[in-house]
């Protein structure tokens, strides 16, 4: 019976069908899986930094990338659509979820370094049986929303295109900022869990988008484990990407591979 529920949900998704048309393009087509850059120096400027997630725990997706660059004297500011109430609640009430993940984000992001968190106070939509929803707040929006956070960046970090595991949430935050950058020529952006051949949790790769940037983030290990420790109420979401414990999802993303979904168009002054 729960797997009939599933199939008829699924059936009335129109992400399901997005993702299956996808599949069937992304069979037809060749990619080249070398990275081009190792190093955040081959990205360009990068002294002002923006990442815009959907929840609470999404900056885990490029937490080795945070640390690196800050630890290269970027000011790095992460901006975040929910406050994850829709979520697992991982033993606290469903009331008390949104202000306890707030501040789980907020000690994450102090132990990685980020400067400034800030949330856009969209509701997140709790899931129904096995389907997901994203905030009621259309992409145009939403970008203009996320705009003013983004003039000032020289580079912006975002959900991939395919949302990661076409999470709508992410999906949305995807494509309002594609639209929010056709007004940022000066920065760079890429988005987190591009393609990697060889990766441990493929499901969570966006297949679409060709690795730019392949980033050994090993020796981030401590402040990563320590920054996903402080989402108690989501260890145990971790541990199942990971299919093990928690902190298997840190051992296993020693390596942070990154689309570049579009370069900084204004070349840097001298």
């Amino acid at each position: 019976m729960q797997v009939l529920r599933k199939i008829w949900q699924r059936l009335g998704d129109p992400v399901f069908y997005r993702k299956k048309w996808r599949d069937f393009c992304r069979s037809r087509k060749s990619f080249d899986d070398q990275p081009k850059a190792r190093s955040v120096e081959e990205l360009g400027k990068c002294d002002q930094v923006v990442a815009v997630v959907a929840h609470p725990d999404d900056e885990t997706f490029c937490s080795g990338l945070l640390c690196e660059l800050i630890g290269k004297g970027a000011t790095v500011r992460v901006l975040c659509l929910t406050r994850g109430e829709g979520g697992p609640t991982g033993g606290v009430t469903r009331e008390e979820l949104g202000p306890v993940r707030e501040e789980e984000m907020r000690r994450s992001c102090e132990a990685l370094g980020v400067e400034t968190v800030e949330f856009l106070d969209h509701l997140d939509p709790m899931a129904k049986g096995f389907r997901v929803y994203a905030p009621d707040v259309s992409a145009a929006d939403l970008s203009s929303q996320i705009l003013p956070w983004l003039e000032d960046a020289d580079l912006v970090i975002s959900h991939g295109s395919s949302g990661e595991y076409w999470h709508p949430g992410h999906l949305l935050i995807h494509r309002a900022t594609a639209l929010a950058m056709r007004h940022c020529p000066q920065a760079s952006w890429i988005s987190f869990l591009a393609r990697h051949p060889n990766h441990p949790m493929p499901r969570l790769l966006n297949l679409d988008d060709p690795a730019f940037l392949a980033l050994d983030v090993s020796g981030h290990q401590e402040p990563r484990w320590k920054a996903l420790s402080c989402h108690a109420s989501q260890l145990g979401l971790f541990a199942k990407f990971a299919g093990g414990a928690a902190e298997d999802f840190i051992k296993k993303t020693g390596v942070e591979t990154y689309c570049l979904q579009r370069p900084a168009t204004i070349p840097e002054s001298d």
